[in-house]
């Protein structure tokens, strides 16, 4: 088994440190709820993460809420942890992995990687390479997730990945619904659960992923194309911006205790 080191902002991120240290690997997890990008999470590294630099077998960054701040993070960790043989794992929902691989010294090493929370319940992990991926570490990458029970499948770089752009613009779209007064957010939840057969109704799916996740996609998806087709619901962005995430916060379209 292997030495993983996890880091994000995001629900994932704790989920994917739980399904590594499940499946036998030594899942070491930074986690952060930082929300903006004034500064890197990682300005000041810990003693203890510091000590892993060396015998870390790959990295998996889920930063999501912020492009800038997952350029920070990307950047310190290829400073301080990532040499010639460790994939870097990105989520690619508000980058793609060719940008990302511009941020690292090692841009062979970066793998994409796109799922939505809860990730126990995902079959599927998409996998993404930019032209510059080397094969083996997509290799790798492939082989880490297959042993967190999942199937990885490989789609073309591009930011967000199929199944997150898809679940952004389906919450985006019901956040716009709700602020317009077409329903109330309950009955749009349940028009769409009992109409399509969705596991979750798109505003409390969109509060389990966090309602900054959301936003990050959408800005992400926005700048690479097109503002008008990616424009976030302004009622998306006020509770973003009023801290309510979603359920992690304990407030977003619902209300929720918090853990």
């Amino acid at each position: 088994m292997s030495n993983i080191l996890i880091i994000g902002d995001s629900p994932l991120a704790a989920e994917m440190a739980a399904l590594a240290g499940q499946a036998g690997h030594t899942a070491l997890a930074y986690l952060f709820n930082q929300h903006g990008p004034e500064s890197s999470p990682l300005a000041n590294i810990p003693l203890w993460l510091q000590e892993t630099a060396d015998s870390l077998d790959l990295i998996v960054e889920a930063v999501v809420s912020s492009r800038l701040l997952k350029q920070h993070t990307i950047q310190r960790l290829s400073d301080a942890f990532v040499g010639a043989n460790e994939p870097i794992l990105t989520a690619a929902l508000n980058a793609s992995v060719a940008e990302v691989s511009q941020w690292t010294a090692h841009p062979a090493n970066v793998v994409g990687w796109a799922a939505l929370p809860p990730l126990g319940d995902a079959e599927v992990i998409e996998v993404a390479a930019s032209i510059r991926s080397d094969p083996v570490m997509v290799s790798r990458a492939q082989e880490f997730l297959a042993s967190l029970g999942k199937e990885p499948a490989l789609v073309n770089d591009s930011v967000g990945g199929v199944l997150p752009r898809v679940v952004a613009n389906l919450v985006n779209e019901a956040a716009f619904a709700l602020m317009e007064g077409v329903a109330s957010a309950e009955d749009i939840d349940q028009a769409m659960k009992l109409g399509t057969n969705y596991p979750h109704g798109p505003l409390a799916w969109g509060d389990q992923i966090g309602l900054d996740q959301i936003v990050g996609i959408m800005a992400a998806l926005g700048e690479s194309y097109g503002p008008d087709r990616y424009r976030a619901a302004p009622l998306l962005n006020r509770l973003v911006q009023a801290g309510m995430w979603g359920k992690r916060a304990g407030k977003g379209f619902y209300d929720y205790p918090i853990e």
